[in-house]
């Protein structure tokens, strides 16, 4: 998968370039509700994640390898280790909580958790919702058709069923940017949607790029990347508006986790490289 994910993130580097501490893991927690959830809106975000002493976020965990829930029933992945590096620089515990991603930035906004660390792109759309981080890594929209598939981008299909993950940039693009899609079918994970190309029920998927690359190596589905990347996407932590401190205290500790060698390390052990470096 290595030479792979390299191949890839070149043609992400140059897409992008045209355009524009491994830890024991989290703890799992449930979203705050009622008079939690007021008070924590009432509050400076980062003076109430202080005092309490841990640090909530949430991500849907099924998106491998990202965030998913692994054999023993814990959370694991890429943003989970992020999500566990960044606590640590801030003194205090992640708890991460899984939700559904098209509700995710409604729970946000209403107090039920501090962020959001589930690879979410930056869009002016959501950015009319929320605040962004500085990005913790970049990744590509890519088509992935079933290994068989003879056509060579998502283009040569003649009105292809495509799916898609309910409340992703990845369904606006294919409703707005691409003609003559047959049909967008909506899944809730990415697990299912790739299940659909297998058991025949749609033509191909459109994901991220590193997600169908691990699914295809990992998971040995029967998958392969048709065409370059569709385009290329800035991933950050989103957080509610007002949060200007908790922003300001995790950005610092995103750049000391750059600068400490803990970023690399995350990387390598999901990846076998550091995505982040290979994209400057």
């Amino acid at each position: 998968m290595l030479k792979k994910i390299t191949v890839f993130i070149m043609i992400l580097t140059a897409l992008f370039l045209i355009g524009c501490g491994d830890d024991d893991g989290v703890a799992e927690g449930e979203e705050l509700t009622g008079e939690e959830a007021e008070q924590a809106l009432e509050q400076d975000t980062l003076d109430v994640i202080m005092e309490r002493g841990e640090f909530t976020f949430a991500m849907t965990g099924a998106y491998p390898p990202f965030n998913y829930i692994d054999d023993t029933g814990d959370l694991a992945g890429f943003d989970i280790d992020i999500a566990n590096a960044l606590a640590n620089e801030l003194g205090v515990e992640a708890v991460g909580i899984t939700v559904t991603w098209d509700g995710i930035i409604t729970g946000l906004n209403n107090g039920r958790f501090d962020s959001i660390i589930g690879s979410m792109a930056i869009t002016e759309e959501r950015q009319e919702q929320v605040s962004f981080s500085d990005p913790y890594y970049y990744d590509g929209a890519q088509f992935f058709g079933h290994e068989d598939a003879t056509e060579e981008s998502l283009f040569d299909y003649d009105s292809p069923e495509v799916g898609i993950v309910t409340g992703t940039t990845f369904h606006n693009y294919l409703e707005e940017e691409v003609e003559g899609i047959g049909n967008i079918l909506q899944f809730e994970s990415d697990v299912d949607n790739m299940r659909a190309v297998d058991q025949g029920r749609s033509d191909g998927l459109v994901t991220a790029v590193l997600v169908g690359l691990n699914a295809i190596e990992e998971y040995d589905m029967p998958l392969k990347p048709i065409g370059d990347p569709l385009y290329v996407e800035e991933i950050a932590i989103a957080l509610r508006q007002e949060d200007d401190s908790l922003r300001e205290a995790l950005n610092e500790a995103l750049d000391a986790i750059k600068e400490d060698g803990t970023y690399a390390e995350i990387s390598e052990k999901w990846f076998g490289t550091n995505i982040l470096e290979d994209q400057q």
